[in-house]
């Protein structure tokens, strides 16, 4: 009973002795870890405020920030590592941690896809908050991008969480890349109106609308004939959704109006 007594006090004491033989450079690493803590905030804050000052987009500027604070930290924790355990060497940690990082890899393959994605559509900036895109079965305006999603709100009134790494791969459709798209419509011919009469008629109707472009200026086929004819109508409008489909409902009532009228007018003068 004794001499496990003594074994156990003995190793006490080593523990003891080791702990005041090392709390000098644990004193030592712990100011270096408030030194290195300190530089991060700082070096953190500037490089948001030089990444704002040369017009960076916001979040891009903040997640800059933070990746050269939290490597900032990093560089201190492995200097603190040094100065605590002398024997201790970054490029152990490295092999050590080979097949780990591996495995945590493969774990944060997508997260890590999103993020750098974020940080490529936040640099190279393909779309903005405001922007209407259509991407997938997903159309809508941007809310806002951040480091790992995009938010979308659909024109029914709906937000989707789309991952960067999707916008990013997938073909994405900016439809307010420009501030005017062009607009397809159909409209069949009335019997009795002839081909040409309907497309004088139509591009009049056009004319008369402000909301349609000028410039190009709109452009009017008549359709392959497999059946009543019909008029193949293209014009330019606002890029907005809720624009183009204000403009195209302008376009096919003030056509369908002029249709009417001149059906009206042929039989007036028919009957005189």
């Amino acid at each position: 009973m004794e001499r496990e007594f003594s074994i156990a006090f003995n190793t006490v004491i080593k523990m003891v002795d080791g702990f005041f033989a090392i709390l000098p450079n644990l004193l030592i690493a712990l100011c270096v870890y408030l030194v290195f803590s300190l530089i991060s905030r700082l070096s953190s804050k500037a490089t948001f405020n030089m990444a704002r000052k040369a017009r960076m987009d916001r979040t891009l500027a903040a997640a800059l920030g933070k990746l050269i604070g939290i490597s900032t930290v990093i560089l201190g924790l492995l200097i603190c590592a040094v100065i605590v355990v002398p024997s201790f060497s970054p490029d152990k940690l490295v092999a050590g941690l080979g097949i780990t990082s591996v495995a945590i890899g493969f774990a944060f393959q997508n997260i890590l896809q999103n993020f750098f994605a974020g940080m490529l559509l936040l640099w190279q900036k393909p779309f903005g908050i405001g922007d209407e895109i259509k991407t997938r079965d997903y159309e809508g305006t941007v809310e806002d991008i951040t480091i790992r999603t995009t938010l979308l709100k659909t024109y029914s009134g709906q937000r989707v969480y789309i991952p960067n790494g999707i916008l990013f791969t997938d073909p994405v459709t900016v439809n307010t890349a420009f501030s005017n798209r062009q607009v397809h419509i159909q409209m069949p011919v009335p019997e009795g109106i002839p081909s040409e009469d309907a497309i004088e008629l139509s591009r009049a109707s056009l004319d008369r609308l402000p909301s349609v472009a000028r410039e190009p200026s709109p452009e009017i086929y008549l359709a392959p004939l497999d059946g009543s004819p019909k008029l193949d109508i293209f014009f330019w409008a606002n890029s907005r959704n809720n624009e183009i489909v204000k403009t195209t409902d302008q376009a096919a009532s003030a056509i369908h109006k002029a249709f009417k009228e001149h059906s009206a007018n042929g039989n007036h003068r028919a009957a005189a």
